[in-house]
């Protein structure tokens, strides 16, 4: 299961959000009694809060020349430090709801498992309405697997990610943008008694996504990718 969808995007939300500043006192002089760049600093956001659901979809290889089709759904929540305007760091925890592999012997299904996952993401260029970022995550999700008539096994997934998104906001509400991501990572399954890894057999994601703002300091995002592991996912940040 691949949960670091969540971490880029949630960052890409954040991270585009601007904030209106307050006046610093001014005395009878007409001297500021702050620096600007004093008064930003303690009056933009250095935490956030998020909430994603996502769907996969991707095609696994096994040891044996075995392959699947992999799909899951999942709902993840989101806690982010802010240390810089430019810097995210996060750390996330939810549940892997249900999905299914389907390989020849037939379908097994995914009991409900917790995900985790930490990130980094660094706002790299700003040029005007245009913006970069490049993001990366370490994500795990924990399982076990069905297949009618045998007994359930474990089921474990690793995953890094790097990638970059490109985009531009608009009207100060909308934020397009492109995304590109490479990442890699085992699974490790017990498979009718006996113990198989798996890989993704695509590495890679392309896909484009949209964030809306929410009043002064909260998003919405939606996020499609076509191209490699496929993806959908969906979710709101608020910034404090």
């Amino acid at each position: 299961m691949k949960t670091s969808v969540f971490a880029g995007v949630l960052a890409l939300a954040l991270s585009s959000l601007a904030f209106p500043a307050r006046a610093c006192g001014v005395s009878a002089s007409g001297v500021s009694s702050c620096s600007l760049a004093e008064h930003l600093e303690q009056t933009r956001p250095h935490w956030a809060l998020g909430a994603s659901g996502l769907y996969t979809s991707t095609r696994l290889r096994f040891s044996g020349d075995l392959y699947g089709d992999e799909t899951r759904w999942a709902a993840l929540g989101v806690f982010a430090w802010l240390p810089t305007p430019a810097l995210v760091l996060q750390a996330g925890l939810g549940v892997a709801i249900d999905g299914s592999l389907r390989l020849p012997e037939g379908e097994y299904d995914f009991a409900p498992g917790p995900i985790a996952s930490l990130g980094l993401d660094w706002r790299v260029w700003q040029s005007g309405p245009w913006f970069a970022l490049l993001t990366s995550s370490l994500s795990a999700s924990f399982a076990r697997t069905h297949l009618a008539g045998s007994p359930a096994e474990t089921y474990s997934a690793f995953d890094l990610r790097l990638g970059g998104q490109v985009g531009v906001e608009l009207a100060r509400l909308l934020q397009p943008y492109v995304l590109a991501r490479v990442f890699g990572g085992p699974v490790f399954w017990r498979r009718q008694g006996e113990d198989v890894t798996g890989t993704d057999t695509h590495h890679y994601q392309l896909g484009a996504g949209l964030a809306l703002r929410l009043g002064a300091r909260g998003n919405v995002f939606v996020e499609g990718v076509p191209l490699g592991e496929q993806a959908l996912s969906a979710g709101v940040g608020l910034a404090f």
